[in-house]
């Protein structure tokens, strides 16, 4: 259970006014000083307009470093970019959340509960389930799923990102996901979509996106609207110390693409290099998105996400914001430990903000 009952409310896109929920040890405090119900906030995200054609964003009147280079996050309190500095009030809607666990085993079952709740709601209204997973740490938490009261027979496993790699390696997510749930959970193998191995990191991204397409006239998953991207019912994402999630990775113009399922990438900063990722609209795209970012060595990027306000592309998890879906991030006491939201209604630390000066 999440440490703590009470809450402040919380949401981050500046595409549209949405709202969230944290659920932090010190939103108690925060509280009874106020002496009120928590006052509601918006933490802004990237705005339409930042877009950046060569995959290197231009001085934003941010500041600068010693050196003369535009610094990575901007902080600056001066005149410069226009966008609100971080805060905005929030509208009614509760679209985004953020809750603090004990511990990381607490975190993981309230994320497997997650996951299968979605699962059977999915499973009773359409008759199956498409759940996207990322690697590293978001794929490992996923042991709590199994015997979880669903039924794995409808599921369907696909990756928000993987490695060019062969699928019996050490580096690759279909293998961690194999052994962590989808073969304890007895997921069918014919319902776990890989990559191809065989091919370069173009033609990996080209395959999978005409399999997602054919997922998709398959009726197995769903679409936008409109058809331009896929909708899965649910994708796990992790939270790189970067900010990177899936294979989008800070300054880089595949986290800019405003195109595209399914994107190539040759030169990954972590190795391996050659990967393949969702685009972020692709993300966006989906009914529910989680982050799982738990543990000490998470808390700094958690803090930055969250409270920082950063110039277009520097975070793309700041991009992460469904269009027409719910998003929540699963943290811990460790993870959530520099997050302050007693500040947070102070306008003197955030004057570029729109709290009530």
């Amino acid at each position: 259970a999440p440490c703590s009952s009470s809450s402040l409310r919380l949401a981050r896109s500046s595409v549209s006014s949405r709202a969230g929920r944290l659920v932090n040890t010190k939103a108690s405090s925060v509280e009874a000083r106020k002496g009120s119900k928590a006052q509601d906030y918006l933490i802004h995200s990237i705005p339409n307009n930042g877009q950046w054609p060569t995959g290197v964003p231009p001085v934003m009147g941010g500041h600068t470093m010693p050196s003369g280079d535009v610094a990575p996050e901007s902080t600056s309190t001066t005149v410069g970019t226009g966008i609100p500095m971080v805060y905005e009030y929030a509208s009614e809607a509760d679209a985004v959340s953020v809750v603090t666990y004990a511990e990381d085993a607490a975190a993981a079952a309230g994320l497997a509960d997650d996951i299968v709740t979605a699962a059977n709601e999915s499973i009773a209204s359409r008759g199956c389930f498409t759940l996207a997973v990322s690697g590293g740490s978001a794929s490992n938490a996923l042991a709590g799923l199994v015997g979880a009261s669903t039924d794995f027979s409808k599921w369907h496993i696909f990756f928000a990102d993987e490695r060019c790699v062969p699928l019996d390696s050490s580096a690759s997510n279909y293998k961690a996901c194999t052994a962590s749930f989808i073969e304890p959970a007895g997921i069918p193998a014919t319902q776990v979509y890989a990559i191809n191995p065989t091919l370069d990191h173009a033609g990996a991204a080209t395959d999978y996106e005409a399999k997602l397409k054919a997922a998709v006239s398959a009726g197995t998953l769903d679409k936008t609207d409109d058809g331009s991207m896929p909708s899965f019912d649910y994708v796990l994402l992790g939270l790189g110390p970067d900010g990177h999630v899936a294979s989008l990775f800070p300054m880089r113009a595949q986290t800019a693409a405003k195109s595209g399922w399914v994107l190539s990438i040759d030169d990954s900063p972590k190795p391996p290099s050659w990967r393949i990722t969702l685009s972020v609209p692709a993300i966006n795209a989906s009914k529910k998105v989680s982050i799982w970012a738990v543990g000490e060595s998470k808390a700094e990027i958690v803090q930055r996400a969250l409270e920082v306000q950063s110039l277009p592309g520097a975070l793309p998890i700041q991009l992460v914001s469904p269009s027409q879906g719910t998003m929540r991030w699963f943290l811990d006491t460790a993870s959530a430990s520099d997050l302050s939201p007693e500040t947070w209604g102070d306008s003197k630390l955030y004057p570029r903000s729109t709290i009530a000066k």
